[in-house]
């Protein structure tokens, strides 16, 4: 018998990628690519069929065409691909300096590409890019930024018209040279987030202006934050505080304890003397304003300080400056930092040494520490906060209780005096919370939220309002203590001047947001006369969105050795849609018109059959017969 194999000739596949970036929204362009894709597939032969693969633009990395064609070409065997067809702007970010490995064919040979562009010719459009800018810049400095203006389709010749708007400044122009990159300069006036608009002069003829405007947010941070810690006498406490503001690289700490005062005299040889003067009139006089904190940690002011250097402090405080105090049971003694000048800026005062209570308890928030950004979602599970030994009990306060005890005694007072903040913790056991078996509260989170308010972070204030566009709506957020918030006159001022009422409605504990649509470009104001926060529009994608222009620049290096172009035109109802051929490898003619694709004759085996050479009974009987004469020759032999 003879085995047949029936084979079937497999189909050659040809791989079409739809460009579908953000960039192919602009225009007819999403609409000509549809119409192109139908009448192409209304164009293939048969015998052939096609592979679609959409590619959208990566994050933050443009399209990335060609890392979805190898993507595609896994799934396609090498033998039956015969090209690949390009539907896209011509926008791509990842094309290959020399042919990709992954389309050319185990023979060596090469799969030709086609590219169809949406328009009928290369489109003039200006961008406006930001080379290089810092995500960081101190406070009262200058940050460069340096800018690019580039045009395609047009000479890079010439000046363009560039403005810098900057929140509520009057916006400046300049001339910059076109193709060429420019330095800038910014000042940055607050911490948190400055915002920088910078707009380009459009282009005569340009395809879009969408990309004649960049906003980039330049974060203001103050120098080394300089904080000076003072402790009456060595305590537990300390140790906290100078580990905390130890390890943050942004505090420059300076730190005593006082272990002498300055009228003291052992009459002991200053050569033999380890302990020197507290230094209270380089600190609290000459230089006390060169710091942004002063904590006095249990300090007792006995034969200390003087009470002009208390009033010193008490006037850097009413002048801008913030002050921390821990207080034990020397805050209701006779020499009690309450019972010196310092008392006109306290927020609590302590009436006697009968009111430092002892007994075990555990700290809690109050219903304004719920919502205070300083102790604000530290209490998510105050179940197993440490317990606490001693704490004072106060006669009044002024300012705002954050914490408390069971018994609703104020523990956390923090109050606005002047330009300057204070805060007093009437409890020197805070230190408890990163000891043994005591080890659990927010030790760490409170002291750095309650030292960061003081020093005034923009992150930290009780009433804040910040904004982001996002899909042509603008949303802003404000955080608050009060609990009315529509007895405040919000106002939204578009890039166009136009003013709006703006109404929030509330979400939670101190959170209010609203929303409104934005569809201008430019820098948007909010503001209710005491808070302003600003906002513009920005892309997800700058990369996608920086180059815009249909244009075979970008792809002309690679399709002029292995493939072609091919301009479809400018309306979705006129397109220039080539055929496809599909030809010998020794036919390829290059015509302008066509798209030729090799053929690739590749086969498949769809079943096997068995063919005998004679018929069974024939076979039988001659089988038989054989036997018999065998037998018979045996026989008679």
């Amino acid at each position: 018998m003879i085995f047949k194999n029936h084979q079937q000739i497999l189909p050659e596949t040809i791989l079409i990628m739809m460009d579908q970036s953000d960039s192919m929204s602009i225009g007819n362009r999403t609409k000509i690519a549809n119409e192109a894709l139908q009448q192409l597939q209304n164009k293939v032969p048969k015998n052939v069929r096609t592979k679609i693969v959409t590619v959208h633009n990566a994050y933050q990395q443009g399209t990335q065409l060609f890392q979805s064609i190898q993507k595609a070409t896994d799934e396609i065997p090498a033998s039956q691909l015969g090209g690949v067809v390009l539907i896209t702007d011509g926008q791509v970010n990842d094309v290959p300096k020399k042919f990709p490995k992954f389309l050319t064919l185990p023979n060596q040979k090469t799969v030709p590409i086609y590219a169809l562009l949406p328009a009928s010719k290369e489109q003039t459009d200006r961008s406006l890019k930001i080379l290089h800018a810092p995500a960081y810049t101190i406070v009262g400095k200058e940050a460069t930024i340096q800018v690019q203006v580039n045009d395609t389709g047009s000479p890079q010749s010439g000046d363009a018209t560039l403005t810098i708007m900057q929140e509520d400044k009057q916006p400046i122009t300049m001339q910059v040279p076109v193709g060429k990159p420019q330095n800038i300069t910014i000042p940055v006036t607050h911490t948190g987030k400055n915002l920088v608009g910078l707009s380009a002069s459009p282009l005569k003829g340009e395809i879009s202006e969408i990309n004649n405007h960049q906003t980039l947010y330049i974060h203001g941070i103050r120098d080394k934050l300089r904080v000076l810690l003072v402790s009456s006498a060595p305590n537990q406490g300390e140790r906290a505080w100078r580990s905390l503001l130890k390890s943050d690289p942004s505090v420059d700490l300076v730190h005593f304890t006082i272990l002498r005062s300055a009228e003291q005299n052992e009459n002991i040889p200053d050569s033999e003397l380890a302990l020197i003067p507290f230094p209270v009139n380089e600190l609290f006089m000459q230089k006390i304003n060169q710091f942004d904190l002063i904590i006095l940690d249990s300090f007792e002011n006995r034969y200390t300080l003087p009470s002009y250097y208390i009033a010193s402090i008490a006037n850097y405080v009413k002048n801008g400056g913030g002050l921390l105090l821990i207080s034990g049971p020397e805050f209701a003694q006779q020499f009690s930092l309450q019972n010196s000048p310092l008392r006109s800026i306290l927020p609590a005062t302590v009436l006697s040494p009968t009111d430092v209570i002892e007994q075990k308890f555990k700290p809690e928030l109050t219903n304004l520490g719920q919502k205070h950004p300083v102790t604000k979602g530290l209490n998510k599970d105050n179940s197993i906060w440490g317990s606490w030994y001693r704490y004072l009990k106060a006669d009044h306060t002024e300012g705002e209780v954050l914490m408390q005890t069971p018994g609703q005694s104020p523990l956390l007072i923090l109050n606005h005096v002047d330009k300057g903040r204070v805060a007093l913790l009437l409890s020197d056991q805070i230190w408890l919370w990163s000891k043994g078996s005591n080890k659990n509260g927010p030790q760490a989170e409170l002291l750095r939220r309650l030292s960061h308010w003081l020093m005034k972070e923009p992150e930290l204030e009780e009433e804040q309002l910040s904004a982001f566009i996002k899909d042509q709506k603008l949303t802003v957020e404000w955080h608050t203590l009060t609990n009315n918030i529509n007895n405040q006159d919000f106002t939204v001022t578009s890039p166009s001047g136009v003013v709006q009422p703006l109404q929030f409605k509330t979400i939670e504990n101190g959170e209010a947001t609203a929303t409104i649509p934005a569809k201008e470009d430019g820098i948007w104001k909010i503001t209710n006369g005491s808070l302003t926060a600003y906002a513009a529009p920005q892309t997800s994608d700058p990369v996608e969105m920086t180059d815009i222009a249909v244009t075979g620049q970008k792809l002309d290096p690679l399709l002029q050795q292995y493939g072609r172009m091919y301009w479809l035109g400018d309306t979705p109802n006129h397109l220039k849609v080539p055929d496809i051929h599909v030809v010998k490898h020794d036919k390829v003619n290059g015509n302008s018109s066509v798209m030729d694709f090799p053929e690739h004759v590749t086969y498949t085996t769809t079943k096997q059959s068995i063919h005998h050479i004679l018929s069974p009974w024939l076979a039988l009987i001659i089988g038989l017969g054989s036997i018999f004469m065998a037998w018979y020759r045996e026989s008679f032999s």
